[in-house]
């Protein structure tokens, strides 16, 4: 009965291991599809920025972001420096272009710009 019982705890301790990589494997996978277009296309004023230290270390937008490619940040560069407008209202506000870390677009059709 014994070992029955250590195999069942070491069965349930492996399952929750699989399950932490497993999270932490599509959190990493989650950068947001056609950000680019998006921050391409946008209009507006609804435009929010936020440090990414802000976010605690296991924030899934953080972990997107830390797992980001060299090839995804540099379209989202290029696409935030084609949006002339959207440029220009982040240099009112301060930002660096070369800090911007990531983008969301927010349900209520604003943007989120991550910066370092």
């Amino acid at each position: 009965m014994n070992r029955i019982a250590t195999f069942s705890v070491i069965a349930a301790l492996a399952t929750l291991s699989f399950g932490g990589m497993t999270y932490a494997t599509d959190a990493k996978m989650n950068w947001p599809s056609h950000i680019d277009q998006s921050v391409r296309a946008f209009k507006g004023d609804n435009v929010r920025i936020v440090d990414v230290d802000t976010l605690k270390q296991e924030n899934q937008t953080r972990m997107w972001i830390d797992e980001a490619s060299a090839e995804q940040r540099a379209s989202l560069m290029a696409a935030v420096e084609a949006n002339k407008p959207l440029a220009a209202k982040l240099k009112a506000q301060n930002v660096e272009m070369n800090n911007i870390a990531g983008a969301e677009e927010a349900a209520d059709g604003g943007l989120t710009i991550y910066v370092r």
